[in-house]
């Protein structure tokens, strides 16, 4: 798999890249506060005048950003996934057992969650409110992300790498691995479960041993 070229991952949509520093860390701080903002009111409920506001920016200025606010939505879970996609192919193409890959990128999620939870609530919840060539370049990074999953997934319970694509089983088991890393900022609170490590290795041993007990008979 050919990872994505520097200049797409970093950290905003690639017709932005040349921003200067500056400017590009003033766009950063608007992302993340909108992406804030959208996590807690939804898209629908989000005005380009709120975030305004909210960013404490003019509204000429964030037009300056952003055709529209679909365009800010798009920013939002471009930067998102682009990143979060990056970090993981590195992490994955590191050598080591399928565990111990699968182990890497269980908590490479968690962390990334953890440094981005407004981000992602964003990306789980609002994908279905982009349109277009938005819709479908932010869909390619999703699917670019679960195939780099389902390979390691796929390896682990074969024990090779599938030359002739994923069985039904290997999908279900990615998209169960998927399904407790994409929610867990829906019940997730440091002071109730502890360290998102912590969490990681609970979500490891229940996907490689299942719900069995480590002391049961076979």
């Amino acid at each position: 798999m050919t990872r994505l070229d520097e200049r797409d991952v970093a950290g905003v949509a690639p017709r932005r890249h040349r921003q200067r520093p500056a400017t590009r860390q003033k766009l950063e701080h608007v992302l993340t506060e909108a992406a804030a903002l959208i996590a807690d009111s939804g898209f629908a409920g989000v005005s380009m005048r709120s975030v305004s506001r909210a960013v404490n920016v003019s509204l000429a200025s964030l037009y300056h950003y952003f055709k529209n606010k679909e365009d800010l939505l798009y920013q939002i879970q471009f930067r998102t996934f682009a990143s979060l996609l990056r970090t993981q192919e590195e992490t994955a193409a590191r050598p080591g057992s399928p565990e111990a890959r699968l182990r890497r990128l269980v908590v490479g999620h968690l962390a990334f969650f953890a440094s981005h939870p407004n981000e992602l609530k964003v990306c789980t919840y609002e994908l279905d409110s982009l349109r277009g060539e938005t819709f479908h370049t932010t869909e390619a990074l999703r699917r670019r992300y679960y195939r780099l999953m389902a390979s390691v997934v796929s390896e682990l319970m074969t024990g090779s790498i599938a030359e002739s694509g994923e069985s039904l089983e290997s999908r279900h088991a990615t998209l169960f691995v998927f399904g407790m890393l994409n929610w867990v900022f829906m019940w997730y609170d440091p002071a109730r479960h502890g360290p998102l490590e912590q969490i990681g290795e609970e979500m490891l041993a229940l996907i490689l041993n299942g719900l069995k007990r480590a002391d049961a008979p076979p």
